[in-house]
């Protein structure tokens, strides 16, 4: 499928792993420009030579999501090198605090976890919207979790934070569509080949049966269509991002193998 990305301009945050990468890579071969954010400097630039190798162009910028000032650096690189910024991907982010019962969680840590599920994007989307203001057009989605669509547990706190990105990105949208910004959000579940992934694998190995482990393996037991790869998510963020979804902004996708139902109202 081609979704008519060749000389666009994009950032994909938290790139060097997971669905950010499978973006990145996806969204180069489509022709776009990709600015790609990481922590880790040998993966970005592996991911890089990766791209370049295959015809496609892509530079990599050491950043943090958590700070304003280092998340807006990474789109003016974009602007100044590929001379504009037309996609915004919010990806990535930290994983601490670690699900767990709401009341196990200390009293001090009840806003580090929401900091740490919620800051980042609305850095991103902050950042984004206001470089693109100008141009009069835009497309910035965001990643969150179903956790904020449907209850799950261990994940109150994380569910509370993604159910304020999935809010956010239907009232900011809505302001944005003026000028000429799309805003949409891609909800993902439990998926394979991420570091979340990774992790309920080596829980697993280790012999757990109970805690996150049981909680992600039933998840997997009720993906009626399997659990998704990054790839799988990467094509429904490109649709986002590329002009066949002009007509669409202000929206939650939920992408997660039919392991739930969340309600679209």
């Amino acid at each position: 499928m081609t979704f008519q990305l060749s000389g666009k301009k994009a950032v994909v945050f938290g790139a060097t792993r997971g669905v950010g990468r499978a973006t990145a890579l996806l969204l180069a071969s489509q022709g776009a420009c990709v600015v790609v954010q990481g922590r880790n400097r040998e993966l970005g630039e592996s991911l890089v030579d990766e791209v370049t190798r295959a015809g496609g162009e892509a530079c990599f910028e050491v950043a943090n999501i958590y700070d304003y000032t280092s998340v807006d650096k990474v789109l003016a690189v974009c602007e100044k090198r590929y001379g504009g910024l037309d996609i915004v991907v919010a990806s990535g982010g930290s994983f601490e605090p670690a699900p767990r019962e709401f009341l196990s969680v200390a009293p001090g840590d009840l806003g580090a976890v929401i900091e740490s599920r919620l800051y980042h994007r609305l850095f991103a989307v902050h950042a984004a919207a206001t470089r693109m203001r100008p141009r009069g057009y835009g497309k910035i989605v965001t990643l969150t979790t179903d956790a904020g669509r449907t209850p799950t547990p261990l994940e109150t706190l994380i569910g509370v934070s993604a159910a304020a990105v999935n809010y956010m990105v239907r009232s900011v949208a809505r302001e944005l569509s003026r000028d000429g910004i799309r805003l949409n959000n891609v909800s993902i579940s439990l998926t394979k080949d991420t570091p979340s992934y990774e992790r309920h694998l080596q829980r697993l190995a280790d012999g757990e049966a109970r805690g996150l482990a049981g909680v992600f393996s039933k998840l997997e037991s009720r993906a009626a269509f399997g659990l998704c790869e990054p790839d799988e998510i990467a094509s429904t963020i490109a649709y986002l991002a590329s002009p066949l979804s002009d007509k669409m902004t202000g929206a939650t996708v939920s992408l997660n193998g039919g392991t739930s139902f969340p309600s679209y109202a």
